[in-house]
């Protein structure tokens, strides 16, 4: 099929619908089944009588197995043993059919049950599959790309979000949970289906942006070159890049926190809930703006600029206690850290090892990550209990930030000195 590809060159390039189509996938699997599935804590406990901390542990389990999974995902897909769309299909079976099973549960250990699969389905919809893929369709644009997919996903839970309440206080949450399911269903798996493939040359085409004057057998060289996953494990990049993610992941935390920061500092319920509103809105458009970025600058430089700006952010949030504007202007600029959880941390690990290993090295180090980030809320309310202060959790954040930027430099020095195939076609 490779040496058959060629360059589309009429009307839409088929991977802006596989953009579009992981999307949809990330609305229906992390949007519907993770951020929307907060909506249903309440009523679950209200009337099942949990505690919510036992409750929603069930959501740390998943984040656990979901963590764990990344790197069996990684390892499917650069063997090639099973097709993309196979393990998408399967993933979302393995979220969705647990998830509406969720309407027929009455006891505590079914959802800690039910989030084994629906952890280990969310790692196959997660950028360890996502990222690469998108790398194979765009030879440009890469990274825009990949933080479109997050802010399909976040314009999907602001308009979703109000609708589902209402149909929860309408119909109950054991029929919502079926209903919430069944959308996701029709919005993810068509396109699973029979429209995301692994690569460009799977439909007989080159990628998005790649000279006209290219060949097939160059954009094979190319998906060859980079440093192998041998050489990564043990590399300092690979060392610094986990580290990067635990750090980052940590903190991206803090637009669940700010509903109890506003209470706590004497600004109320409602300034705490638009907090979240604003960091929402502003996820919308800092994906693809710091995708943007990354294509433009680079990922490295990117990561330093969009880290400093989140420096910047818990500077504002702490001398917000007496002032609503300033704790909204500090809730918008400090969603920069959950964006460069996704399309930065993609964009930066890419940089440094290249396309050769990337699933198996990217999941690997998202792995570390996603174990981290299971803690990272207890960790900073930790601080908070430990102190008594929110202002020192922002401290704290504040030197964590600096910490990534130093690791994001150290990390792009050293990777220069790793041992790395050219990708050209004979060694491919």
């Amino acid at each position: 099929m490779a040496n058959e590809a060629t360059i589309q060159k009429k009307g839409t390039h088929y991977a802006w619908w596989v953009m579009i189509g992981y999307g949809m996938l990330m609305c229906a699997t992390i949007g519907a089944v993770t951020v929307m599935g907060g909506l249903f804590y309440y009523p679950v406990c209200d009337e099942l009588g949990f505690n919510f901390s036992t409750f929603t542990f069930y959501v740390t389990l998943s984040m656990i197995f979901m963590a764990l999974g990344m790197p069996v995902c990684g390892k499917i897909l650069s063997s090639g043993k099973l097709k993309l769309s196979a393990l998408l299909t399967i993933a979302v079976l393995l979220i969705l059919v647990p998830f509406a099973c969720m309407s027929l549960f009455t006891e505590l250990w079914m959802w800690y049950v039910a989030a084994v699969p629906i952890g280990l389905g969310l790692s196959a919809c997660s950028t360890v599959t996502a990222a690469p893929t998108l790398s194979n369709w765009f030879h440009k644009k890469t990274g825009f790309a990949i933080g479109m997919i997050f802010t399909i996903q976040s314009i999907f839970v602001a308009i979703a979000s109000p609708i589902f309440t209402g149909i929860i206080e309408s119909v109950g949450w054991r029929m919502s949970y079926v209903i919430l399911a069944v959308v996701a269903a029709i919005i993810s798996l068509p396109f699973t289906i029979f429209v995301i493939r692994y690569r460009p040359e799977d439909k007989g085409l080159l990628p998005y942006g790649f000279d006209s004057n290219a060949t097939a057998e160059e954009v094979e060289a190319g998906a060859n070159a980079g440093v192998s996953f041998k050489d990564a494990i043990k590399s300092v990049p690979f060392i610094m890049c986990m580290v990067i993610v635990m750090l980052s992941m940590a903190t991206s935390n803090m637009n669940v926190m700010f509903p109890t920061y506003a209470e706590v500092v004497g600004l109320g319920a409602i300034v705490g809930g638009l907090m979240v509103t604003v960091a929402s809105l502003a996820d919308i458009a800092l994906n693809p703006v710091i995708g943007a970025t990354a294509d433009k600058l680079g990922a490295t430089k990117s990561m330093v600029i969009w880290a400093g700006i989140t420096m910047v952010s818990f500077g504002i949030l702490y001398f917000s206690a007496g002032s609503p504007v300033l704790a909204f202007i500090g809730a918008g600029v400090n969603d920069a850290m959950y964006a460069l959880c996704g399309v930065g941390l993609a964009t930066y690990a890419m940089a440094l090892f290249g396309k050769k290993d990337y699933e198996r090295i990217f999941s690997f180090v998202m792995m570390g990550g996603y174990l981290v980030a299971a803690f990272g809320v207890p960790f900073l309310m930790g601080i908070y209990e430990f102190t008594g202060s929110f202002q020192n959790v922002f401290l704290v954040c504040i030197g964590i930030d600096l910490l990534i930027i130093v690791c994001a430099i150290i990390g792009d020095k050293t990777s220069k000195k790793l041992p790395r195939t050219t990708g050209t076609v004979d060694e491919a």
